[in-house]
């Protein structure tokens, strides 16, 4: 029988062990799986950026350096967060742009980033070289694209070097434990960045013989569990691996992330748990070795050994009482059948029901546990009732007394006595009050909380407010943005005063919302800080809720103004290049990509409105030989002068000239009919004749004149707009048939596509 109890006590200690490292698994996968969707989002947003600069990079020439260039990357460095350089490199590995002016013209070939690049490159490839020494002391890890010219041959290669501070503030954010530990490596093994750092990692490798990170990585799974000695440490730790390859970013190496904790630390709780269990177990088996001497001294002293062994039972009863009470827990039987409770006098006391032991139906018991809990502490019942459990347990709360003040409870129970049939019969268990636990657990939640949501973006500031007691806590940085000394924060109104007029009303709505609803913001606004330095900041809140109830507001807040101002420059800088882009350099007339981009955009909504949309195409006559007489310097002069001539005779500010290519030139006319087209292309004829632009080897005469080809549509949603250039182009060459110095028009019906 003690044998089967041991086994039992064993069965259960095993299973408490598996159930502990399963919960630790998961929430080391937890974290994990958040590290890893965050250097995912990393990897993708560099990539992005990385891409628009090789593209930015692929119609020039790499082997000028350009000092704008390097302002750029200068400017870019400093909105990406997860980066501290960016570099492009020409084909022989010569930096001719870099956010480091010092770097600008030195030679990084011999580099194995570059080499990785220059030896195989490939337009679709996204390179992760290992971690190298860099030169403040750092480790590097460099990603990389290949840039390629308009013929698709390699002209050099566009790097970003990763910020290891960046990444080790994001593993430490992702830490719940004191003796937990991140490592972060490349798929060789050699180490990137390890949270908390003592020194000893900067260029590790755990790619060992043998070592978990090899066999994690031969294996090309997705995650691995390992429980064991870690060469790194020398210590006994649980470790999670997970590799981060993001689908989709032609990522040609893999990250390795390694989280673990002590050993020690993950069992903690079921080492307590077999002390109990070998103390109560040795116990029992002393007291059943003494009753079994007991028993033999009874066969020999029949009435002087019953007296003995009343005694020796009320010293057992006395021993197992102050066994109980040491642990704090109190006993209950179910009756199943009879659907009864039997609650002992020590869990009758714990519970506020006085000295005395309790018995009561099991819907009255279930009466008193709180809402949230019946149904689940119902459900684990259920489930060890039918066999599907090993035992009975479950964390509820229930209220003491006469239905006073909710209390928390951990409960322990197993089938004792079963029916032939299989029938569940009787169920003894414990339970202890974890009140207090609870209560801690709690306040490590908050305190997770306001770690996790101030860690979530770089180098910002936690806050937290409690709506009940208005209390407000701020970190040391919230102070600094402010221009305040840290101490007790400043209640709500005081707070959202240093918020512009213009800033106010935005933040205003945004607690409102959040504290009536629990919609979350996430706003950048401008603040003046108590020495009136006016200031960007984000500023992002959430509300907590328990038990259903929002009572806390938690948040970030964080000074973005050197990010903001960067912004705004660069879209102005973004601008200027996109308005140049559209503009023909020669004329000063839009050009053939303005021409295109306008005629989608007016065919849309011409379409829409239902009005006919015509155009003109404009060819200089005789352009060829005006050139060959005069040379190609007058040429240009002369097409200035006709665009100049185009742009003065067109009235109405919708009308458009563009040079549509050569001597070629288009001008569209948004909710123009065809007598309206006619009337503006006769305009355009007699503006040149008054021009009298001198040819001299025309023709048709001493002056330089125009041909015009006419067309009118009426567009539809599903029309093609080249349809109304198709017919433009031919008139114009029916006009040139006809003699050129006119034009001609398009006689096919406006309407017909």
């Amino acid at each position: 029988m003690f044998a089967l109890a041991g086994v039992a006590l064993a069965v259960q200690l095993y299973t408490a062990r598996h159930a502990i490292r399963e919960v630790e698994v998961a929430r080391l996968q937890d974290v994990s799986r958040y590290v890893s969707e965050n250097l995912t989002r990393q990897l993708k947003g560099l990539n992005e950026a990385l891409t628009r600069i090789s593209r930015d990079y692929r119609a020039s020439a790499l082997a000028v350096s350009s000092a704008d260039s390097s302002r750029q990357l200068h400017l870019l460095t400093d909105v990406i967060q997860a980066v501290r350089g960016l570099a492009v490199y020409d084909a022989n590995g010569t930096a001719v742009a870099s956010d480091r002016a010092v770097d600008v013209g030195r030679d990084f070939f011999a580099k194995e980033f570059f080499r990785t690049v220059q030896g195989r490159p490939d337009p679709h490839a996204l390179y992760l070289s290992r971690p190298s020494a860099s030169d403040d002391e750092g480790v590097a890890l460099h990603l990389s694209r290949a840039v390629f010219d308009a013929a698709g041959q390699f002209t050099g290669a566009v790097t970003a070097t990763l910020d290891d501070e960046f990444f080790a503030f994001t593993l430490r954010a992702a830490l719940f434990a004191p003796d937990m530990r991140a490592t972060m490596a490349h798929a060789d093994g050699e180490v990137f960045v390890t949270v908390p750092s003592t020194g000893s990692e900067r260029m590790a490798n755990l790619a060992r013989p043998g070592s978990a990170f090899e066999a994690h990585v031969q294996s090309q799974r997705q995650n691995t569990v390992y429980e064991g000695l870690v060469p790194a440490t020398g210590r006994e730790r649980l470790v999670v691996l997970a590799s981060v390859k993001p689908q989709g970013l032609g990522l040609d190496n893999t990250v390795v992330l390694a989280v673990s904790r002590e050993r020690s630390e993950v069992y903690a709780p079921w080492y307590a748990q077999v002390r109990l269990y070998v103390t109560l177990y040795a116990a029992v088996l002393v007291l059943a070795t003494g009753l079994r001497l007991f028993e033999r001294r009874r066969l020999r002293r029949l009435l002087a050994q019953e007296e003995a062994s009343q005694a020796a039972l009320q010293l057992t009863a006395a021993r197992l009482e102050r066994a109980l009470d040491g642990a704090q827990l109190g006993l209950w039987e179910l009756q199943v059948d009879a659907r009864q409770l039997r609650i002992d006098a020590r869990g009758a006391r714990m519970l506020g029901y006085g000295d005395a032991e309790v018995v009561r139906s099991v819907d009255e018991w279930t009466a008193t546990l709180h809402p949230a809990d019946r149904a689940g502490n119902t459900a684990a019942f259920a489930s060890h009732l039918k066999g599907a459990s090993p035992a009975y347990e479950n964390e509820f709360r229930v209220s003491v007394g006469n239905g006073g003040q909710f209390v928390w409870l951990f409960s322990r129970g197993k089938v004792t006595e079963r029916a032939e049939g299989g029938a569940p019969l009787r169920m003894i268990g414990t339970f202890m009050d974890i009140t207090e636990r609870k209560a801690n657990e709690a306040a490590l939640a908050d305190a997770a909380l306001l770690q996790k949501r101030s860690g979530e973006i770089a180098r910002i500031g936690g806050w937290t407010r409690d709506l009940a007691t208005g209390q407000s806590q701020w970190t040391d940085e919230v102070y600094r943005i402010h221009d305040l000394e840290p101490g007790s924060a400043p209640d709500l109104p005081r707070t959202l005063d240093y918020y512009t007029p213009a800033s106010r009303p935005l933040i205003d709505a945004a607690v409102e919302r959040c504290v009536q609803h629990g919609t979350p913001w996430d706003l950048e606004l401008q603040i003046v800080s108590a020495k009136g330095r006016l200031l960007w900041v984000r500023t992002q809140g959430e509300a907590i809720r328990r038990d259903g109830a929002i009572v806390r507001l938690a948040g970030a807040f964080q000074d973005i103004t050197a990010r903001k101002q960067a912004a705004l420059e660069l879209e102005r800088l973004n601008a200027t290049l996109s308005e140049l882009s559209y503009q023909d350099a020669l004329t000063g007339l839009g050009n053939r990509r303005l021409f295109d981009d306008t005629l989608l955009a007016e065919w849309a909504r011409n379409a829409r409105q239902g009005s006919a949309l015509s155009l003109l195409m404009v060819d200089v006559d005789y352009f060829k030989r005006f050139n060959d007489l005069h040379g190609h310097q007058a040429g240009d002069e002369c097409l200035r002068r006709v665009a100049s001539v185009l742009r003065d005779a067109l009235w109405r500010s919708h009308e458009r000239a563009m040079r549509y290519g050569g001597e070629e030139f288009a001008i569209l006319l948004p909710e123009t009919t065809m007598e309206g087209a006619r009337l503006v292309a006769q305009r355009l004829l007699d503006a040149m004749v008054a021009a009298r632009i001198a040819h001299g080897a025309s023709p048709l005469g001493p002056w330089v004149t125009l041909s015009i080809g006419v067309a009118c549509v009426a567009p539809s949603a599903d029309g093609r707009p080249t349809t109304l250039t198709r017919r433009a182009d031919m008139a114009l060459y029916q006009a040139k048939g006809q003699g050129r110095a006119g034009f001609a028009t398009d006689e096919t019906p406006a309407s017909v596509l």
